[in-house]
């Protein structure tokens, strides 16, 4: 038989589907800053990455359930 996923379920499914997105783009920021030769660009990538670095630890502190919704 099939189990209903309860309400909880579904939002810590999409919480963690939100992670793994906000990890993919945290990568490919990486390694965009790894081959960046523009300053400026370079200064964009860094603000980028910053804010993908909070969003991860929001999302993680989310998960764990130490938090209030991001």
């Amino acid at each position: 038989m099939f189990k209903r996923m309860t309400r909880q379920e579904k939002e810590r499914r999409a919480v963690q589907a939100e992670l793994n997105a906000a990890m993919q783009a945290l990568r490919a920021n990486e390694v965009a800053f790894e081959e960046a030769q523009d300053p400026f660009y370079i200064e964009q990538l860094t603000y980028q990455h910053a804010a993908l670095m909070c969003r991860c630890r929001a999302l993680l502190r989310t998960l764990r359930g130490g938090g209030a919704d991001p």
